[in-house]
């Protein structure tokens, strides 16, 4: 089991990342910072949250919520309950939560979704995090996967949900393959500008 890291400890504004398991939050921060995070290729490989110290700013990598291999559903459930009383702990110096999403398959969740008569997970997690955080980014990832087409439409349909959840909140959206670094710099620039809004300092990248 990975090993708990308490360095993150403190007072600094933090920006987290947040996400179904498996949608690249791991891989999105490695390309974004540098930083030599955990990255799994089996659902639920982070299963405690890691703090990467920016500077004057803290970035938190959280579990995935969701599916996670060789978990239970109890097991699941569990880890679902810390990462939404750990948020809600840390909403004082909630700065930024950015969102992962994996744009690849996000046509897919929501029909499966909507079927049960579900909201989509990911989009009830933007709900959540938008009542918590001064300011929420959502990250289209694994764009590489899809036609310029199929891009088009799901993201869309990513609009339409997510202005249908918040009517109105205009929502803030970057596109990006952060196994092929494309966008990841626009990412990098829209965090800067957030902070800056908020009176936060620049991280250290």
């Amino acid at each position: 089991m990975q090993e708990r890291d308490h360095s993150g400890d403190g007072k600094k504004p933090m920006i987290v990342f947040a996400g179904r398991s498996n949608v690249g939050k791991s891989s999105t921060i490695r390309a974004l910072t540098g930083k030599k995070v955990r990255v799994g290729k089996r659902p639920g490989s982070t299963r405690w949250e890691q703090f990467i110290d920016l500077g004057k700013i803290s970035l938190v990598d959280i579990p995935g919520f969701g599916y996670m291999a060789g978990q239970s559903k109890e097991a699941i459930e569990e880890t679902k309950k810390m990462i939404v009383q750990n948020l809600e702990k840390w909403s004082d110096r909630l700065a930024i939560s950015v969102l992962i999403i994996d744009i690849s398959l996000f046509q897919e969740l929501v029909e499966r979704w909507e079927k049960r008569g579900e909201i989509p997970i990911d989009i009830e997690f933007y709900s959540f995090l938008s009542e918590i955080s001064p300011r929420v980014i959502v990250v289209c990832n694994k764009i590489d996967k899809l036609k310029k087409r199929e891009l088009d439409d799901a993201i869309k349909l990513l609009e339409f949900k997510l202005r249908e959840a918040l009517p109105n909140a205009i929502p803030n959206i970057v596109t990006i393959s952060a196994t092929k670094k494309k966008g990841v710099r626009k990412l990098a620039q829209m965090i800067e500008s957030e902070l800056s809004g908020l009176g936060l300092p620049a991280p250290s990248w």
